[in-house]
């Protein structure tokens, strides 16, 4: 039965912060406010100097776990983090509140194999004890309400019959709640739909998603048998578009078809199943056209074809795809369209030598209800590819705002022998305004490579977002004047997933970070 933990809020405090419930919700899923990662502007002014953002708190709840660990394995006795694994899932943020899923392992079974090495390198009792509560098989699925204001939790939900899906560099679970209407979405690593009282954490509905309920089960009996763990992952989040809940319908490992449903958000009823709607790691964006909202997917077409891939505008309502764009190539990374626009992988001429795959070349399509139009394609040369393979395939490539688009690339498998591009870009037309080019012989050199948000009139960038030694950057986005204005280590690990990156939520001049310690920390950036 689900347990939920209640600490009252103090309502004059919420009143006075400006964050009650109200119908425009700060970060209401994994893309943003708008559906393309783009926050609200709150017309607040940010300090240029990154050393001065204040910690603000560390949330009372500790038991998000660390997401993604190590490349040795994550759960092999030479790289255990502290805590337990944990989802890899993005934090949100509606009605006052941060809100947060994940899952922890619970029981006696665990994956023997990997006590089996310990005690076979003859490490300590204590590590490989350790060892067998990370490698727990059976687990339990946690939404947790967390206040901003304070760090306070407000409720917390836990459901039990979840699975242990603990990643180590690769893989993981990945697949973000959502909020709408005062209600909270949350899939559970074994195929369940919770919906909950964003304001008390009452669970107003749970629904079976099949088939992919029944294969989790068979999947987890198969696991206890074997005394293992899940393999691989999942990696497309829950979003909502007009009112309705689309969510990802996976198989077992291997078995992920891009299913996309559309569910009642009142009732859990199914609304309409489709079919091959997207692909790994590229959760579908809400487009919104003469105020009513839309789901735009891409998939990622078969590995070793070209051109297969497509672009895809559905109303919600219905179920119906009101057009395809076919003949494209691999969209794995999540799509962010303007008002008018988008950008998918048109795949360049010239292939990569190591794989034979086509570098990855964007071109930009104009949308309407009726089509997609190819308007203009970044020029076919190395400064404007990005690297195919799929370890980076699947990051966010870039931002569009009030006409211009902010891209990075990079060849030589981004850290290595290549470099990297950031390119400023006129929407309409993709003229390049502006380059700037970076050294990619080390990660923590290139100050933008990965993850970025215009926040205000700045763009904060995570260059090293596949990896916990996160840190940020600052940069001053006017054309005339575009520059770096700050670098800044925050005082605690950061956590992350690896092919997607958590997403931070965004809120009036302050940021919400999950951490290494299964922590949410919020830090404000805005000049005192």
């Amino acid at each position: 039965m689900k347990s939920i933990t209640v600490s009252l809020i103090l309502g004059g405090l919420l009143a006075a912060t400006g964050l009650a419930a109200d119908d425009k919700p700060a970060w209401p899923q994994i893309n943003g406010p708008f559906g393309n990662y783009n926050p609200r502007r709150y017309g607040c002014a940010l300090v240029d100097d990154l050393t001065q953002a204040k910690a603000v708190w560390t949330s009372e709840d500790a038991d998000l776990g660390y997401g993604k660990s190590s490349s040795g394995g994550g759960l092999g006795p030479r790289s255990v983090w502290p805590g337990h694994p944990g989802a890899a899932n993005s934090i949100i943020a509606a009605e006052g509140k941060v809100f947060a899923s994940s899952f922890r392992g619970v029981g006696e079974a665990y994956a023997e194999a990997f006590v089996a090495r310990a005690v076979k390198e003859n490490y300590p009792p204590d590590r490989v004890e350790r060892l067998k509560k990370i490698a727990l098989i059976d687990a339990e699925d946690t939404t947790v309400a967390i206040d901003q204001t304070t760090g306070k939790t407000v409720w917390k939900a836990t459901e039990p019959g979840g699975f242990n899906r603990a990643m180590g560099k690769r893989f993981g679970w990945f697949v973000s709640p959502a909020y709408h209407d005062g209600r909270v979405y949350a899939l559970s690593t074994m195929g369940q739909l919770f919906c909950y009282d964003a304001k008390d954490g009452r669970k107003l509905w749970t629904v079976d998603v099949e088939p992919m309920r029944g294969k989790f089960l068979a999947e987890k009996k198969a696991c206890l048998e074997k005394k293992e763990l899940a393999a691989g992952g999942q990696w497309v989040s829950l979003i909502v578009a007009d009112g309705v809940v689309v969510v990802p319908v996976m198989g077992t490992v291997g078995d992920y078809d891009g299913s996309l449903r559309g569910v009642d958000p009142g009732t859990g009823k199914t609304l309409w199943d489709l079919k091959g709607m997207t692909s790994q790691g590229a959760t579908p964006a809400v487009w919104t056209h003469q105020g009513r909202q839309y789901v735009l997917s891409a998939t990622g077409g078969q590995h070793g074809k070209r051109l297969t891939g497509k672009l895809m505008l559905t109303d919600p309502k219905t179920g119906k795809i009101l057009w395809t764009v076919d003949g494209l190539s691999n969209t794995h990374f999540p799509l962010a369209p303007s008002d008018k626009h988008v950008l998918v992988n048109v795949g360049s001429k010239t292939d990569q030598e190591t794989t034979k795959w086509p570098w990855m070349l964007l071109g930009c399509y104009e949308l309407s209800l009726t089509g997609a139009k190819l308007t203009w394609t970044m020029p076919d040369e190395q400064d404007f590819w990005h690297e195919p393979m799929y370890e980076a395939s699947d990051w966010r490539k870039y931002l569009m705002r009030e006409g211009k688009v902010y891209y990075y690339s990079g060849t030589g498998n981004l850290a290595g022998s290549g470099k990297v591009v950031f390119s400023l870009l006129d929407e309409e037309t993709g003229r390049v305004l502006l380059q700037k080019k970076f050294d990619g012989s080390n990660w923590n050199s290139v100050p933008m490579i990965q993850q970025s948000y215009l926040i205000e009139d700045r763009m904060l960038t995570i260059p090293n977002a596949s990896h916990t030694n996160i840190e940020f950057f600052l940069w001053d986005i006017d054309p005339k004047n575009f520059r770096l204005l700050s670098e800044w280590k925050p005082p605690h690990q950061g956590t992350t997933g690896y092919n997607i990156f958590m997403e931070f939520a965004y809120v009036d001049g302050r940021v919400f970070i999950r951490a290494l310690d299964g922590t949410v920390r919020c830090y404000d950036l805005r000049k005192p």
